[in-house]
């Protein structure tokens, strides 16, 4: 499984760029920052986008992505680009993006070959796209959210990805008793730890409130770190040396590569 970071950051500034990672070139976990990255073939390669929650910054490219494949459309030479997420979500899509007044309904156009589609996934179930398996647990942000973990054949071959969230037993109570350790984990810490209470407010972690967090699983993972506030980088950071000693962690940058 390679996964591709396009972005990993919490705030949009010049390069800094917003939530999205590409899997197997064809698989987007979320959808920030996905038409400033990749060229029009590696855009046209996708097939599935997993969203985490509905905020702006994790889905604004599933707009112009849809702008930008209609080319591919216009003579039925593919089938849409499935969006995936809880029903609640793609319902928060459908209603105040793709409704024809902010955004053209791309699961309509072009007729008879619409670019997107929706796929809802109910809380606790899972899909097989390209050879993974990808199953989603609601986790706490927004007013509706999950994560996702998604494998391959390979028994080191999986990833946890939680997407946003504040502090939530039921996501790490549910990574623990999966049917084989989550030896990898994407989570974020987006707010350095004076700002505890904005953190929980917001539903978001700190490096503090993030070490309570992987404490609950029976074994330390491989920590990956994204959605740091610009503004807060460099505490987050030295903060998170000291939270999180004893796990092994790496802080994600755009345009880096993994291999799981």
């Amino acid at each position: 499984m390679k996964l591709c970071v396009l972005g990993c950051s919490g705030s949009d500034l010049p390069g800094h760029h917003l939530t999205s990672f590409l899997v197997d070139g064809r698989i987007l976990l979320d959808a920030g920052s996905v038409t400033s990255s990749l060229s029009l073939d590696e855009q046209a390669a996708i097939t599935d986008i997993f969203v985490s929650h509905a905020h702006l910054d994790h889905i604004k490219d599933i707009l112009f992505l849809a702008d930008n494949l209609i080319e591919f459309f216009g003579h039925h030479t593919r089938p849409p680009v499935n969006i995936r997420g809880l029903p609640e979500v793609l319902d928060a899509i459908a209603t105040h993006l793709l409704n024809d007044t902010i955004w053209p309904d791309f699961t309509v156009i072009p007729a008879n070959s619409p670019v997107l589609t929706y796929q809802p996934m109910p809380a606790a179930s899972h899909v097989s796209v390209g050879g993974l398996t990808i199953a989603n647990h609601p986790v706490n942000h927004a007013k509706h959210a999950s994560g996702f973990v998604l494998w391959g054949p390979g028994e080191k071959e999986i990833l946890a990805y939680t997407g946003d969230t504040g502090p939530c037993d039921a996501w790490w109570h549910w990574l623990s008793n999966f049917h084989r350790p989550v030896r990898n984990v994407i989570t974020e810490a987006s707010f350095p730890n004076h700002l505890e209470e904005l953190a929980n407010i917001s539903k978001h972690l700190t490096p503090r409130l993030l070490r309570r967090e992987l404490e609950k699983l029976p074994y330390k993972p491989r920590v990956y770190i994204y959605h740091m506030k610009s503004p807060f980088s460099e505490q987050i950071q030295a903060e998170l040396l000291e939270s999180l000693d004893g796990f092994s962690y790496h802080l994600m940058r755009e345009e880096e590569t993994f291999e799981f």
